[in-house]
C-alpha cells in the first residue's frame, strides 16, 4: 500500500550460508533468508544473478596476546569528517587501538591441505575481487604473506574481528589456522567465519535514481545492485530514500551526475555497465578525481542535497555557504598577492623559497593560506580547526589550478551530452539513421540509457 518501496536486502535473497561442506539457508548466520521475495522479483522479469561474499570468525579478546603484536593507534586528535563538527565526540585517550599481525606458510598449508572441504572456494559463484577469501588469497598470491588487522567490534564488545581473515573452512579447522598466527596461539574462536551465496537483480534494470524500470514507484539499493557491502550500499541507500520521498511528492529525480560525485560514478557504472562481481567503488573508477575531492564535497553536493533534494538542513547549507563565499574571498585575496622571492623569504625564513626567482610569485602558488588567512586578512575570528580545512582546499586549488581547469571544460563536454535526454520508448532495433551493431542496439534495448 505504500506510495514508494525501496528493497535493500543485502545478501538474503535467496540466501545460504556455507561453512565447509555444509550449506544451510540463511540471510546470515541465524537469520532466515528471503525466498518469497526473490521468488517474486523474478516472476515480475527481472534477470536474476548470483554472487557470493564471506565473513571472518569473532575472537574474544581476552584470549589475543596483544604484547606480540604491531600496535596502530588512532589520530591523536581525531580530525572529524564533516566541517560541521568542531571535534569529534570522542576523547583521544578512550580511542581503541588496531592490531597487526599477519599468516605464514602454516596458514597457507592448513588451508592447501583441507580444499577438498570448502565447497564455498570451488563454487563458480563469482565473489569479490577487492576483499576476497583468505583462501582466495592463498590460492591467487601463492607464497604470500597477508596481513590481518585485529579491530574490535565496538568500545564495549569483548569481541575482535579478524580483518582479512574470511574463511569458510570446517569449524575445527578454523580454530587450527588461527592459532597458526603470531598473538593467535591461544585465541578463543567465539564463531566461525562463514561464506554466504545470495541472489542479485541485473542493475541495468534500474534507472539512475534507483528506481526500477519494470515496477514503478519499487527502489533497489545496496547488495542486491551487485554491489560490495557497507560504503557502497550506504550512498545507494542515501540516493534511493531521496528519489523515492521526491515520487511521492511527484518531483523530479535527483540524480547525481559522475562528474559531480563519487556516487554518481557508481551508479552510472552499476546502470550502464552491470555487473557479474561484487562492485567496489575505487578512485580510480572515476575520470574526473581530481575534481572530485574529499575536501570540496560540500562545494559540490550540499547545496544540490539542498535545493533539490531536500536532505540538507538549513544549518548544514549555511555552513557550506559560509565556507564556499570564505575560501572564494581567501583565494580571491592570495591571487592578487605577488611579492619577490627575497621578500618572501625575509616574510617567511622558514619557507624553502629560491631567491634566485627573478619573477614575482603569487601568494597562492606557495600554498600559504593557512597563514595569510589567519595573520593578515581578518579571518581572526575563524577557529583555527576551519583555517585547517580552508587550507587543505586552497592548497589543492593552487597545485592544480591548471589541471583543473583543463578538466572543467571536459566536464562541461560530458555534461552537455547528459543533457540530450533520450525517449523511454525509443526502439533502438528499428533506428535507421545511426551506424549500431547488433550488439550495442542489443545492450541499449537492455539497459535503456536516459541520456
Amino acid at each position: 500500500r505504500a506510495e514508494s518501496v525501496i528493497l535493500t536486502t543485502g545478501t538474503f535473497l535467496r540466501g545460504m550460508v556455507v561453512i565447509g561442506l555444509e550449506m544451510h539457508p540463511a540471510g546470515r548466520l541465524g537469520d532466515q533468508p528471503s525466498v518469497g521475495l526473490a521468488q517474486t522479483l523474478e516472476k515480475l522479469g527481472f534477470v536474476v544473478g548470483r554472487l557470493k561474499t564471506g565473513t571472518p570468525p569473532r575472537i574474544a579478546k581476552e584470549s589475543i596476546d596483544f604484547g606480540s603484536l604491531d600496535k596502530q593507534t588512532p589520530d591523536d586528535p581525531p580530525v572529524p569528517f564533516s566541517f560541521l563538527s568542531e571535534a569529534v565526540w570522542i576523547k583521544p585517550e578512550d580511542q581503541l587501538p588496531c592490531h597487526l599481525t599477519h599468516t605464514n606458510p602454516r596458514v597457507d598449508a592448513v588451508i592447501l591441505e583441507n580444499l577438498h572441504l570448502n565447497s564455498h572456494v570451488r563454487e563458480t559463484t563469482k565473489g569479490p575481487r577487492y576483499c576476497p577469501s583468505i583462501e582466495s588469497k592463498v590460492l591467487r598470491f601463492p607464497n604470500r604473506v597477508h596481513q590481518v588487522w585485529l579491530e574490535p567490534e565496538g568500545m564495549d564488545s569483548d569481541l575482535i574481528y579478524p580483518q582479512g581473515l574470511s574463511v569458510t573452512l570446517p569449524a575445527e579447522l578454523q580454530e587450527k589456522m588461527i592459532s597458526c598466527i603470531r598473538g593467535l596461539e591461544k585465541a578463543r574462536m567465539v564463531q566461525p567465519g562463514y561464506g554466504v551465496q545470495y541472489d542479485y537483480l541485473d542493475p541495468r534494470q534500474i534507472a539512475p535514481s534507483l528506481e526500477t524500470r519494470l515496477v514503478q514507484r519499487l527502489f533497489f539499493a545496496g547488495q542486491i545492485n551487485g554491489t560490495t557491502g557497507y560504503e557502497e550500499a550506504a550512498a545507494q541507500g542515501v540516493v534511493a530514500g531521496v528519489n523515492a520521498s521526491l515520487r511521492v511528492r511527484r518531483r523530479p529525480p535527483f540524480v547525481v551526475s559522475r562528474t559531480e560525485g563519487y556516487v554518481g560514478v557508481l551508479i552510472d557504472d552499476l546502470t550502464t555497465l552491470g555487473t557479474s562481481e561484487p562492485y567496489r567503488m575505487f578512485t580510480s573508477r572515476a575520470e574526473f578525481r581530481l575534481s572530485l575531492r574529499p575536501d570540496n564535497a560540500d562545494c559540490r553536493l550540499t547545496f544540490r542535497g539542498y535545493e533539490e533534494a531536500g536532505c540538507v538542513s538549513q544549518q548544514r547549507y549555511d555552513r557550506a555557504a559560509w565556507m564556499k563565499s570564505s575560501l572564494e574571498e581567501g583565494i580571491s585575496v592570495l591571487k592578487s598577492i605577488e611579492f619577490s622571492s627575497t621578500k618572501w623569504k625575509r616574510l617567511i625564513p622558514q619557507a624553502s623559497i629560491s631567491t634566485s626567482r627573478s619573477l614575482p610569485v603569487r601568494c597562492l602558488v606557495w600554498g600559504f593560506l593557512f597563514l595569510f588567512l589567519f595573520l593578515f586578512f581578518g579571518f581572526s575570528p575563524v577557529p583555527r580547526t576551519k583555517l585547517t580545512t580552508l587550507r587543505m582546499p586552497g592548497r589543492r586549488f593552487s597545485s592544480y589550478e591548471s589541471i583543473l581547469l583543463c578538466q572543467l571544460q571536459e566536464i562541461k563536454e560530458v555534461q552537455r551530452d547528459e543533457a540530450l535526454q533520450l525517449p523511454a520508448d525509443l526502439d533502438y532495433w528499428s533506428l535507421r539513421d545511426v551506424s549500431l551493431s547488433h550488439e550495442a542496439r542489443e545492450k541499449l534495448h537492455f539497459s535503456r540509457p536516459p541520456t
